[in-house]
């Protein structure tokens, strides 16, 4: 199976969380946090899950499933599935009915029986995140990989300096310049100018978006 990583806006989609333990609680909030709409479909539900039942995009429906074909209409109504139980068995079945009516699923507990993987994230600017994932192989190194990338980004000031300056510049670029196809091309020339990069390795934001404005201003017809 071939994965696309994407960013996805889940502001009111409809999530159907089936599973009310710690790995259910962990993928509910995750995607309320995102502004989905969420409903927990469980025969317990844990304090966490608890906790956040007052929210009003979160639907608890105390239920317990014996034949998955009866969670068929809640599946039906919702855009992704996360599928959290302990019970395999019922975690295949409810896998199937949500593939064959091709919905995004989310299989906190078997990612080869699913069609979406949930990241570590992490931001690390104000727009700026890194995401790793192990593609359901092993959460714990890719976990420790997002940890090194940051730990190595965090501080790099040319990455920061880059980050302001690349920002910046395209709200500039937006006001001044229509085409898109050139204003894409610019930025390629901008980032290999040497006396950008001059200043972008040494974290002067002034100077390097000062002279990004120069490339671009070559450009710009009066």
């Amino acid at each position: 199976m071939t994965y696309i990583p994407l960013y996805i806006d889940f502001s009111d989609f409809n999530v159907l969380v089936i599973g009310g333990g710690k790995v259910g609680n962990r993928r509910a909030r995750t995607f309320l946090d995102a502004g989905a709409n969420v409903t927990i479909v469980a025969s317990y539900f844990s304090e966490d899950i608890n906790e956040i039942k007052n929210n009003r995009k979160v639907k608890l429906v105390n239920f317990e499933i014996k034949d998955p074909k009866d969670l068929e209409k809640l599946i039906e109504e919702n855009d992704l599935i996360v599928i959290a139980t302990n019970n395999n068995e019922i975690n295949n079945e409810i896998y199937e009915i949500a593939k064959k009516k091709r919905k995004l699923i989310n299989n906190a507990t078997d990612a080869s029986k699913g069609n979406v993987i949930v990241p570590f994230r992490k931001k690390l600017y104000e727009y700026l995140e890194v995401a790793t994932t192990s593609l359901g192989y092993t959460g714990i190194a890719a976990r420790r990989s997002l940890e090194k990338i940051e730990s190595c980004l965090k501080n790099d000031i040319e990455i920061k300096t880059l980050y302001d300056s690349m920002k910046e510049l395209k709200r500039y670029m937006k006001e001044k310049i229509i085409d898109p196809k050139l204003r894409y091309n610019l930025y390629f020339e901008v980032e290999k100018d040497d006396i950008y990069e001059k200043y972008v390795k040494e974290g002067n934001i002034e100077k390097a978006l000062e002279r990004a404005k120069e490339i671009i201003r070559q450009y710009i017809k009066d």
